[in-house]
């Protein structure tokens, strides 16, 4: 691995921030971390009063707090010798709910930022439509585990300029992934196989065709997965794979995209794997901040 003498800001889920925060750190990069939700930045605009009257900061998970003195709050806490030169958003919200963090980021950023977006629930032409005039914005696969695959599927939009490509590519390159240039679409390839396999397999259980323990045993057994798909589902949260599919119904109107009802029931009652503690199977919960 090597380091890219790039300034990095990352934000959006949990999960993948904390990972993609680790491997910048594992390689020496300059990055900086906003770890609230779009709800609440948006309280800087609406309620400002409201956080200046909150207890002490603290990270939003255990895992950031080695890097306490790389958080900021607000896109206006950022040095101007520490403004990033590439922007990587691993949310999962719509581009609406994030508006506000992008918007602010690029209104302070140098002029030739790159944005590296998890497209698992819109497309990198949205982002560039919405936040960019010359579309210098290229989607990739940020899925939780993200950092531990060998290839990076990576997709630029329409428009997005050769020389924005490449330095996405090298920037890969560098962190020792392997990429892969896919089409400009919602989930792009393995993402939204997975949540069709999840999705399939939580209609299983719903339909009583097998248990939960069972259906993971056949699938490890009978096709050779490294996870049961529901054992793979809880670590990678019912609510990612229910947002995942609901962007693909609202793209393609293909009701194999429809989210399983069992799916929903669960992430309605906050059994979302293995996060909360419970989901398809119960687990071990990581108390946060």
């Amino acid at each position: 691995m090597a380091k890219t003498n790039e300034r990095y800001f990352v934000f959006g889920e949990l999960p993948s921030l904390v990972e993609t925060v680790r491997m910048l750190d594992e390689n020496g990069e300059s990055f900086l971390i906003f770890d609230r939700s779009p709800d609440e930045y948006e309280l800087f605009y609406s309620r400002p009063q409201q956080l200046e009257s909150r207890p002490p900061f603290e990270p939003a998970a255990p895992e950031l707090e080695p890097y306490r003195d790389r958080i900021v709050r607000r896109v206006d806490d950022i040095p101007d010798d520490q403004l990033p030169t590439v922007i990587i958003d691993v949310s999962l919200q719509s581009l609406n709910d994030q508006s506000n963090i992008l918007w602010d980021l690029l209104e302070r950023a140098t002029n030739d930022v790159l944005i590296l977006a998890s497209t698992l629930s819109y497309t990198a032409t949205e982002v560039a439509r919405w936040f960019t005039d010359d579309s210098t914005v290229v989607g990739f696969n940020g899925m939780p585990g993200w950092t531990s695959l060998e290839a990076i599927e990576i997709a630029p939009a329409l428009g997005c300029p050769n020389a924005a490509l490449d330095r996405a590519q090298s920037i890969f390159a560098a962190w020792d992934f392997r990429t892969e240039v896919v089409e400009d679409r919602v989930g792009l390839v393995v993402p939204r196989i997975l949540a069709m396999l999840f999705n399939e397999a939580a209609y299983a259980v719903m339909e009583n065709v097998a248990s939960p323990s069972d259906i993971d045993t056949a699938v490890k057994l009978g096709v050779n997965y490294p996870h049961g798909l529901l054992e793979w589902a809880d670590a990678f949260g019912l609510e990612r794979i229910v947002a995942i599919l609901d962007a693909l119904y609202a793209e393609y109107g293909d009701p194999r995209y429809n989210a399983c009802p069992l799916l929903r029931q669960y992430v309605r009652a906050h059994w979302t794997g293995k996060e909360s503690g419970r989901g398809f199977f119960e687990h071990d919960t990581v108390e946060r901040a």
